[in-house]
């Protein structure tokens, strides 16, 4: 009895307590989200919503996706803009909540195999995060460089390492292809009211950058109409490999085809005559090696398509001469004109400049860099110690540059080999799956990283921009998640399409 009466005091207090521990927990959480609110500093705040929203979305990692891709392709203004830089920090913050479960999953399920382009973006990884610790840069350098670098990596493993079915998929796929086609309305309204609100086309490439369709119009310039350019290209080899495999009619085809290229002559992004000869050459390589007869036909109207987006940009946006625009390009790319106002170097120059400062007295730097985050210049948050040493210079004008700054030969070699075992990945659907669709979506494939590596040397988006980092991501999680479909990772075993 007298035990029995100790129990019960105990449960009565116990009851008495839990009303005062939900005040208190309720109470030093009112504390500490008002204490953020604050503070107005985004890794926190970020830390926040992923204690709130955190759990949820690890189980259910396809709403996560969802969230990720609908935030990342149509309301690019938040990841785009300086005004709401803080903001972009949820979609990094909502793509790195995924690596937990992808992690997991890659280790106790033996369902999934990770494929060498993806064990090699590890290996990325871990040598980034060896390197920093070695150099021993501050810790801002290092969360924002890594959020930089890695901020889709969450995305990219989750598509082929979590459990989703084949619609869910297939829903994806069809968002992307709507994405795709919002670009012309959103361009089409960016022309005709914000392009005059900078000063109209007589100004040419200082206003028309502002085209960039649901990824970001910037009225203060930067936007990311590259990014618009290469989504649409990419939706547009999509578009051509379903056509080919038999899946998509030709009216469709022809009627999808015409909005996506649409936006390409509403902005002046000169790059696009390069990439739309590159992505149709590879669309048609097999057709080049099994009956160049036909291919000639298909390569002349490439090649008149290309001429007629070409005399677009010279003679109706820039509204100059091919000489002329040729001697400026090249002056400011490969000339010894910086690539801006108040700039010292260019694309070219960037690279150049990374090789002259490198010595026998600071061997380190050479061969891996002086951590990610270094080079970073920042208008306004942390600039890396690097990018402080040469303010005005532009070292990471490019991705090329970058690497090189931030990870040496080595992490270049690493990174750029991420893309090529992708590229021969995507060679074996094309060669080794009998599925139409898989094999057209090979060349698809192949397509897009011909891109992603031809951004190397244009841009630093493909580690700086998160808009442009989900693109790959897609794509490289894709390609996983084919190769594990088609068991070509496992000959053992092919797991249901």
């Amino acid at each position: 009895m007298h035990i029995d009466l100790i129990y019960l005091r105990k449960e009565v207090v116990s009851t008495k307590l839990q009303p005062l521990l939900l005040l208190l927990a309720v109470g030093l959480c009112a504390i500490f989200f008002g204490i953020l609110s604050s503070t107005a500093n985004p890794l926190l705040i970020g830390i926040g919503l992923s204690l709130i929203i955190g759990p949820f979305l690890l189980i259910k990692p396809e709403l996560t996706i969802w969230l990720i891709l609908i935030i990342g392709f149509l309301f690019g203004v938040i990841t785009a803009s300086p005004k709401y830089g803080k903001f972009a920090w949820f979609l990094s913050i909502l793509s790195t909540l995924l690596l937990l479960p992808s992690f997991l999953n890659m280790v106790w399920s033996k369902r999934y195999v990770t494929p060498n382009f993806i064990k090699l973006a590890l290996v990325f990884m871990l040598y980034a995060i060896l390197v920093s610790l070695i150099h021993g840069g501050s810790m801002q350098e290092f969360v924002g460089g890594f959020k930089r670098y890695f901020q889709s990596y969450g995305l990219m493993l989750a598509l082929f390492l979590t459990s989703v079915s084949a619609n869910t998929y297939r829903s994806w796929t069809k968002f992307l292809l709507v994405a795709a086609l919002l670009q012309f309305p959103f361009a089409l309204y960016e022309l005709l009211v914000l392009v005059p609100l900078r000063g109209g086309l007589a100004l040419s490439s200082e206003t028309t950058d502002v085209v960039a369709g649901t990824f970001g119009a910037n009225l203060e310039g930067g936007s990311p109409n590259t990014v618009m350019v290469i989504f649409l290209f990419i939706a547009v080899a999509f578009l051509v490999a379903r056509k080919r495999s038999g899946v998509l009619s030709t009216n469709r085809f022809i009627l999808f085809t015409i909005i996506c290229l649409l936006p390409l002559g509403m902005g002046e992004t000169k790059i696009a005559v390069i990439m739309l000869p590159l992505v149709g050459l590879i669309l048609l390589k097999k057709d080049l090696t099994a009956s160049p007869s036909r291919a000639i036909p298909m390569i002349l109207g490439l090649g008149v398509f290309t001429a007629l987006l070409g005399y677009l940009y010279v003679a109706l946006i820039m509204n100059s001469t091919l000489e002329t625009v040729i001697n400026n390009t090249l002056r400011y790319n490969v000339g010894d004109q910086g690539y801006s106002k108040g700039v010292y170097l260019n694309r070219f120059t960037s690279i150049t400049f990374w090789f002259e400062q490198q010595g026998f007295d600071d061997p380190l730097s050479f061969l891996i860099g002086n951590g990610i985050g270094s080079s970073y210049v920042a208008e306004e948050g942390i600039s890396g110690h690097i990018g402080l040493r040469y303010p005005n210079y532009a070292i990471s004008l490019t991705s090329l540059s970058t690497l090189l700054w931030d990870t040496g030969i080595i992490g270049l070699s690493l990174f750029t080999g991420i893309f090529i075992s992708a590229w021969k990945a995507a060679g074996r659907l094309i060669e080794e799956v009998k599925d139409p669709v898989v094999r057209q979506d090979g060349l698809a494939i192949q397509a897009a990283i011909s891109l992603f590596l031809l951004s190397f040397i244009y841009s630093d988006m493909i580690v700086n921009l998160v808009s442009f980092e989900l693109i790959y991501a897609i794509i490289l999680g894709y390609l996983a998640y084919l190769m594990n479909q088609h068991g070509l990772l496992r000959k053992t075993i092919a797991l249901p399409y």
